[in-house]
């Protein structure tokens, strides 16, 4: 794996930032490609040494020429959250589209396809629907393929899930909860799926779908486990959720920031638990603990402040 060329399209956005420092701490820095539309995140990645570039993967264009000469692909780009139905399809279906058509062109033979947790969902959403259809295209797509299906995903550099919530802890003395909180999650730190896809590249799996899904634990536990890591005075309080949803497509109005859809908390509410099998014993990845992530994006925010 060594002397192996990656290209990571969509790979500077949460995932991709810290896969791509952990990709280069293992692998020359010239070997890893990163392309994403977002040149706020592409600045993310530059100080490694990558190679970046600018581009709508949901667009043919010149990068495709980029893929000539890689060996792997780590295909990341996703549309996890909009008000538009459209930019699902256009950023999860179509820009999967164009990767496969570049890889054949290019005479790829192997992807790793980061799908989500959400297909196997008991409630769909157009972000669960079109990563399903992109999962099926990677498969039927005639690649040597390696899926993997994550539940949420958390670590540094997150602004949209644990980040968001630390962030809003911080702020806010009172948290207010959807329901009444018993909402199992299965959060995996970023760091542990960063060793998972460095074993990927040095015992490449052929055709494999993988559910990767971190243990239980409860919403208002998380919450608390926040509160706890932070070490300041806070207090949760549970509102129906018609309530929740008002209260925060109201905060983020007012802040500008859409983070957050009903989707979303439509999705939270619907208590999936996904299949939950050893993988740490299989790959030989010790597990990082909630607790002890939310200490670890904690202290690598004193760092970087």
């Amino acid at each position: 794996m060594k002397n192996s060329k990656i290209i990571l399209p969509g790979g500077a956005g949460f995932v991709g930032r810290n896969l791509v420092k952990f990709l280069a701490g293992v692998l020359p820095a010239e070997n890893i490609t990163v392309i994403d539309k977002s040149a706020d995140h592409l600045q993310m990645v530059k100080k490694y040494g990558v190679k970046t570039v600018e581009a709508d993967l949901s667009e043919k264009g010149a990068w495709y020429d980029l893929f000539s000469g890689q060996d792997v692909i780590i295909h990341l780009a996703a549309q996890i959250s909009s008000l538009h139905d459209e930019d699902f399809q256009k950023n999860n279906v179509r820009a999967t589209e164009h990767i496969l058509e570049a890889a054949k062109s290019a005479g790829i033979s192997k992807i790793i396809f980061f799908s989500s947790a959400a297909v196997l969902s008991v409630r769909k959403d157009p972000y669960a629907d079109t990563k399903l259809q992109a999962q099926e295209l990677v498969r039927q797509s005639g690649l040597t393929y390696c899926i993997i299906q994550p539940s949420l995903m958390y670590g540094p550099t997150d602004d949209k899930n644990i980040g968001y919530l630390i962030n809003f802890a911080k702020k806010m003395p009172v948290f207010p909860i959807p329901g009444h909180g018993r909402w199992p999650r299965q959060p995996l730190y970023i760091d542990d799926i960063c060793r998972m896809i460095l074993h990927f590249l040095n015992e490449f799996p052929e055709n494999k779908v993988y559910s990767i899904n971190g243990k239980v634990i409860f919403y208002k536990d998380m919450i608390n486990t926040v509160f706890r890591e932070l070490g300041g005075f806070n207090m949760s309080v549970s509102l129906p959720i018609p309530v929740f949803k008002f209260l925060m497509v109201t905060y983020q109005k007012l802040i500008g920031n859409q983070q957050f859809t009903s989707d979303q908390v439509d999705s939270l509410a619907s208590c999936d638990v996904f299949p939950e099998y050893p993988w740490w014993d299989e790959f030989h990845i010790p597990v990082t603990s909630f607790g002890e992530g939310v200490r670890l994006m904690l202290q690598e925010g004193k760092t970087e402040s």
